[in-house]
């Protein structure tokens, strides 16, 4: 046999090369051990000093390495225990052949539990077990030597891979997260990027499931916004809204710093991840990642990663929800808070759209404020807003979730009114009649001390009155005209006025309002 030396320089040569990860190590250095030693088996195996258990990783066997599972309990004082920790070698006693058990103590190349508290590189434990299938076949004294000499080759050899692995993963998450956040900000909308995020970060990491929360600073809340799991599902958390306020929840007691001591955070701590996202010491969400599913613990890199990539996550948000700020605003009338015109046209294509595939009936009422132009003139264009933001709050608290008004264009207000027919039309629109009729302006310089308000409204219908959209709206026009040059202040269905059938007492506008009832000359 050659000089321990020289076999183990050749060990060092061979295993003294870069390898995807340690399992590609350990195969390798066990198949070298095997020819060396002229073994017929030889295992790795975990070893657990708190749980004085002993894990099977790998065995090789006959030429090939298979993945195996075998647990040993090493029973405290036993001679095995004392090799395990204090080194050496034991010569197995309860084996029916010759077998050795040497441990093997190397760096964990960073890889550590979150929420532990130790710090720096904490030691791995492992073990060899080398067997001979002969009994007869014992190990010498020279071989135990060299034995050891491999082990301790194996060990200096899986710190350096486990540290390559280590760095390559964290370069890869590093990357991917950059990708992440820079498809996230490139997406000008909340839930398309907070899409395509959740399930990256779920995909890279292999989490059980990531969920967000974003901050609603102007209601106070904490509201949920998606949750993505490992089937690649991806949920709404819109259901979840919490206060933010302390004591409440612990979700909000997180985002509002107050979570120290918390008992249910403590307990699952290996297993849950909680971020808070920020920008510029404003909180604006909550990144919540698990694995209570799996109950496989969630590694301190990846804490690490997530948590140096929460604040371009956080800034991604903020500038995403800022975005929708401002296109909100660009598509909503800040007077009255109704769509805008251009908002109203994209919306009125879609459910034309869909109205003609699926058949379904549509109806739409053209609005307009009576007597408007005359209220500006004789009190002021602040009592005229006044009248447009009372006129637009009665309209959005008085239409279904699914209809969709918009301020047209002065003091005009067009209604669309998805799987309605004429009957349906009618009644919203008597009902918004009446509601505003009850609108009261205050005025302190008025006679009257006070303005009020009536709307003449036009009504067509899909498919009964028009076969497109352009014809929609021209019909609806036509029969807002008529009734304002019949007296205003009422509501004509464009099938009933124009059919010249016999008036409906329901449908002809109110009688011409008195000269007392109009809004004075403005006073030179």
């Amino acid at each position: 046999m050659a000089l321990p030396t020289e076999l183990l320089y050749r060990y060092h040569k061979e295993l003294n090369q870069p390898f995807a990860d340690s399992r590609e190590l350990l195969v390798r250095a066990l198949d070298l051990m095997a020819g060396q030693l002229k073994l017929d088996q030889v295992c790795f195996f975990d070893w657990t000093p708190e749980e004085s258990l002993l894990s099977q990783r790998l065995v090789w066997r006959a030429g090939a390495a298979m993945d195996m599972e075998e647990d040993i309990a090493v029973a405290v004082g036993s001679p095995l225990r004392a090799v395990l920790e204090h080194g050496g070698v034991y010569v197995s006693q309860n084996l029916n052949y010759p077998a050795l058990y040497i441990p093997v103590q190397w760096k964990g190349g960073g890889r550590r539990l979150a929420g532990r508290p130790e710090t720096g590189d904490e030691p791995r434990l492992g073990a060899l077990r080398m067997e001979r299938l002969k009994k007869s076949w014992a190990f010498s004294s020279r071989e135990k030597e060299l034995a050891r000499g491999l082990a301790d080759e194996l060990a200096h050899n899986l710190s350096h891979a486990e540290l390559d692995q280590f760095n390559r993963e964290q370069l890869n998450r590093a990357h991917a997260l950059n990708e992440l956040t820079g498809v996230f900000a490139s997406s000008m909308r909340v839930e398309d990027g907070m899409r395509l995020i959740l399930q990256g970060i779920q995909r890279y990491f292999g989490f059980d499931r990531v969920r967000l929360y974003l901050v609603s600073h102007a209601e106070r809340k904490l509201k949920g916004e998606l949750s993505a799991d490992a089937r690649g599902q991806v949920r709404s958390l819109a259901h979840e809204q919490i206060p933010l306020q302390p004591g409440v929840h612990r979700f909000a007691d997180i985002v509002l710093g107050n979570s120290a001591g918390d008992a249910v955070t403590d307990n699952y701590r290996e297993t849950v991840i909680y971020l808070p996202l920020t920008v510029q010491g404003k909180s604006v969400g909550l990144l919540i990642v698990d694995n209570l599913l799996s109950q496989q613990p969630i590694l301190q890199e990846d804490m690490v990663s997530l948590s140096s990539f929460a604040g371009q996550i956080a800034l991604a948000v903020d500038n995403a929800m800022l975005f929708e700020q401002v296109q909100e605003l660009s598509q909503f009338d800040e007077l009255t808070r109704l769509p805008l015109r251009r908002y109203f046209n994209e919306r009125f294509q879609e459910e034309m759209y869909r109205a003609e595939r699926f058949a379904q009936p549509m109806a739409l009422i053209w609005l307009d404020i009576d007597f408007f132009k005359e209220v500006n003139d004789a009190y002021g264009h602040q009592i005229g807003d006044q009248v447009l933001f009372e006129a637009g709050r009665v309209i959005l608290s008085n239409l279904r979730k699914i209809d969709f008004p918009c301020r047209y264009g002065g003091d005009e207000i067009i209604i669309l009114l998805p799987q309605a027919r004429a009957d349906d039309a009618r009644a919203i629109a008597a009902r918004l009649a009446q509601e505003i009729s009850e609108i009261r302006v205050p005025v302190p310089f008025a006679k009257a001390g006070e303005v009020r308000v009536s709307v003449s409204q036009g009504i067509a219908t899909y498919p009964g009155d028009a076969a497109s959209g352009e014809e929609l709206l021209a019909r609806a026009d036509e029969a807002l005209y008529w009734v304002k040059s019949h007296g205003r202040g009422g509501v004509a269905l464009y099938s009933q006025v124009f059919a010249k059938k016999p008036s409906d007492p329901g449908l002809l506008p109110n009688p011409l309002p008195s000269k007392k009832d109009q809004p004075p000359k403005k006073q030179g």
